[in-house]
């Protein structure tokens, strides 16, 4: 099972709609899913055992100068090898499984709406597929790591996010969170997730990636908007 599905990483990248259409039927989500929290595990481990704790607590002071003596206090209580992994590795996990839910929940609400009757442990794992760009991610934030010398600052873990690579910014800028947390694999994946809802419902291209893009679009337009008019 898992040296026929194995390749359907690769495939999904190179092939998709073809990898999309033969996935409908025994989507195996499970495979994509399973080597993406293993590889966030692994590297976040990397990362949190050899990183320079006194240089990172510097380095977050530096970008908050506000910040108070109490919270400087509480925040080198944190930083700490085994605090740093555990909330690391526990938010890969975590996080990587609610996204996936809340997003196969929004698929089947969306495909519904147009005439769709696949199921959601289906969209579970067309969503696990779709997010297989982030993958490609993995070796860029491991070439960050090696290449640190323990001095790295999670925004910077992230090579192609767009702060990283356009805009820049200052972890003490209110953008900040924002350009980091979007970067080439979100548009990728966005993409791909079109690719495939074409593949599984039929339905026009514009149609498909209006579904596929309207959840960063609203997450992402609140977001700036809140920024923009409240800071």
């Amino acid at each position: 099972m898992v040296a026929q599905a194995l390749p359907d990483l690769g495939r999904v990248i190179i092939e998709p709609t073809p990898t999309f259409a033969r996935l409908k039927d025994k989507p195996n989500g499970w495979l994509p899913l399973l080597v993406s929290i293993l590889l966030s595990v692994a590297l976040m481990y990397w990362w949190t055992s050899t990183e320079d704790y006194a240089w990172l607590r510097e380095h977050m002071i530096a970008s908050h100068p506000d910040m108070k003596p109490e919270a400087q206090e509480a925040l080198a209580k944190f930083l700490t090898p085994g605090r740093m992994m555990l909330t690391s590795a526990g938010g890969a996990v975590i996080g990587t499984l609610v996204l996936i839910s809340l997003t196969a929940g929004y698929f089947l609400i969306a495909a519904r709406a147009i005439g769709s009757e696949i199921g959601y442990g289906k969209w579970f794992a067309f969503v696990a597929w779709a997010s297989v760009p982030r993958l490609l991610v993995v070796p860029l934030m491991a070439l960050q790591v090696a290449t640190s010398h323990g001095q790295l600052a999670p925004e910077d873990l992230n090579m192609v996010s767009l702060n990283y690579l356009i805009f820049h910014l200052p972890m003490s800028h209110p953008w900040a969170s924002l350009v980091n947390s979007l970067d080439l694999a979100t548009f990728w994946t966005v993409a791909l997730a079109t690719v495939g809802l074409k593949a599984w419902t039929g339905r026009p291209t514009a149609t498909c990636l209006t579904i596929a893009a309207l959840p960063y679009v609203a997450v992402y337009g609140l977001w700036a908007a809140k920024l923009a008019f409240v800071g």
